[in-house]
């Protein structure tokens, strides 16, 4: 291909998450005292636009004050840091996926909404003595996506052009980034997006299993 970076989302793209941050939003709720639980089918719908989002929209409909929205958010954020590792796992072939673009020479790269310390964690757990060339989350005091600031970031530490990156997600929310930052875009149609809106057939690409992003990215 003619890219030579490949910007990763994490959630949905690389590792299914979706039990992790769910068990960690139900056990806040159950330890604060709230009569709410989501199921993984509910949950799902939650995805893609961060933790904090998430954790809103998980608390949508409920009477809670400013202090008790934060409360919960916070509590929320030390479930999932030691919920995600044991109830989060890679889709299967992405390991020997990354390991071979690596070899034929990409720069590897992240870009999640998923808090900076977190990312770090699950990462490390996850992708024991995977070097990724950067890997970018949720930071104090800069944009999230679909805010384009991230894709910026790694196409000025790599000194690259916008052609010559690839963004590969699997929501609404990825595409409007890759859109944003005007670069090509493949959507991965085994994560958490749907599928039969107009962002999949407006990205540059879209598959639908990992066996398929494969032959996309090492043709």
């Amino acid at each position: 291909m003619k890219y030579k970076a490949l910007i990763f989302d994490l959630d949905g793209t690389l590792l299914d998450t979706l039990r992790g941050i769910t068990d960690a939003v139900n056990a806040t709720f159950k330890e604060l005292g709230y009569n709410v639980q989501h199921d993984y089918v509910t949950a799902r719908n939650f995805i893609g636009a961060g933790a904090y989002n998430f954790v809103k929209r998980a608390c949508k409909g409920m009477d809670i004050t400013e202090e008790e929205g934060a409360l919960i958010g916070k509590t929320f954020l030390g479930y999932y840091d030691k919920l995600q590792g044991p109830n989060t796992t890679l889709f299967p072939g992405i390991r020997e996926l990354l390991d071979d673009l690596k070899k034929v020479g990409y720069l590897i790269c992240l870009a999640s909404n998923k808090p900076q310390i977190l990312l770090e964690h699950v990462i490390d757990d996850k992708f024991p003595g995977f070097e990724f060339d950067v890997r970018l989350g949720q930071r104090k005091g800069i944009p999230c996506k679909p805010n384009p600031y991230v894709v910026r970031e790694i196409e000025e530490k790599f000194k690259l052009l916008p052609s010559e990156c690839l963004y590969i997600g699997d929501s609404e929310y990825d595409y409007q980034t890759a859109h944003n930052a005007k670069i090509d875009c493949c959507i991965v149609k085994y994560g958490y997006g749907f599928y039969d809106q107009d962002f999949v057939k407006k990205s540059t690409y879209n598959v639908d299993s990992v066996k398929d992003l494969r032959k996309l990215l090492l043709s």
